[in-house]
């Protein structure tokens, strides 16, 4: 099993390092990829706990709307060392140094899931650089859950994660069934529904082998997650403070990772956010039934302050 494992890891890695550049800032090293047109309004992407660079794809939809998308690393996952920043204040000031890399004055702060408090920081501590803030299923304030054992063997390990993604292949409802029951509070009857509408169409079906794939290698993202997890405990509501761009906050009502409860802080502390809760959306909201409610919020969020993304 060692031996397979160490295979797959190092295909793994050959194909996430051909997919994206290092270079280095004043922060540090910093891995990151980038598509859409130049000119275009910047999204930077602050990717989720674990996850990496390689989950530029959830900014899909707004390269649709035209937008430029930028993913970057997260420091401790797969190419960007932890001591490019280890505190989410660091991490802001990091994604701040790669935007002075690339030439680009000011973005959409995107943070999804894991990624929300170092999005916030970053709109905080560069509100010239932010034109605005989304926050998807996103983390705004302490968050200290209990992983179930199933959940930590499955998606929290080196080989759970491989054995996920290489099942993901060969049985995917099955995992699907795994992994919408610990990312949701739906009920039995209702995570039924949402397996099979994920499996009826081929596009939400690779969604969700690509998703689980981006766990992967596990030992690549680890030090990030351990990171993440322990500043993640010792959060405070202050977090939303001090945020002055426009915002957009969305969360599905059946989150079972990120409680709603974060996406209700962030709209009322923060000044002016619009908050747009997806009826029985789940932590993956890409995969939820309702996800279109979600695009066309953010599509006429786009539109209300387009004057101030340019």
């Amino acid at each position: 099993m060692t031996w397979a494992y160490n295979r797959f890891a190092s295909h793994r890695r050959a194909a996430l390092r051909s997919g994206s550049t290092v270079t280095g800032t004043r922060a540090g090293p910093v891995e990151y990829v980038q598509d859409g047109p130049q000119a275009a309004v910047a999204v930077l992407l602050f990717h989720g706990s674990p996850g990496g660079y390689d989950q530029r794809w959830l900014l899909d939809p707004l390269l649709d709307l035209g937008c430029r998308a930028i993913a970057w690393s997260r420091p401790g996952y797969l190419r960007t060392p932890l001591t490019t920043g280890a505190g989410f204040p660091a991490q802001a000031d990091a994604a701040a140094a790669l935007l002075d890399h690339l030439g680009v004055s000011k973005v959409i702060a995107y943070g999804i899931s894991g990624g929300g408090p170092s999005a916030l920081e970053f709109a905080r501590r560069h509100p010239a650089r932010t034109a605005a803030l989304i926050l998807e299923s996103a983390i705004t304030r302490r968050y200290d859950p209990k992983i179930p054992v199933l959940a930590r063997t499955v998606f929290l390990s080196r080989y759970g994660t491989w054995a996920a993604a290489t099942l993901s292949r060969l049985r995917l409802r099955a995992v699907l069934g795994d992994f919408v029951r610990q990312e949701s509070t739906l009920d039995g009857r209702a995570r039924g529904q949402a397996v099979d509408w994920i499996m009826a169409e081929r596009e939400r079906r690779e969604i969700t082998q690509r998703l689980i794939l981006s766990l992967t290698p596990h030992e690549d993202r680890a030090p990030g997650l351990r990171n993440d997890l322990a500043r993640f405990a010792v959060l405070d509501d202050s977090l939303t403070a001090d945020v002055g761009c426009p915002a957009l906050v969305l969360h599905g009502s059946h989150d079972g990772d990120v409680d709603a409860a974060h996406a209700h802080h962030a709209a009322a502390t923060i000044s002016g956010a619009v908050l747009h809760i997806v009826p029985g959306g789940w932590h993956v909201l890409r995969l939820s039934a309702s996800h279109e409610s979600a695009l066309e919020a953010t599509r006429d969020f786009l539109n209300a302050h387009g004057s101030s993304m340019h």
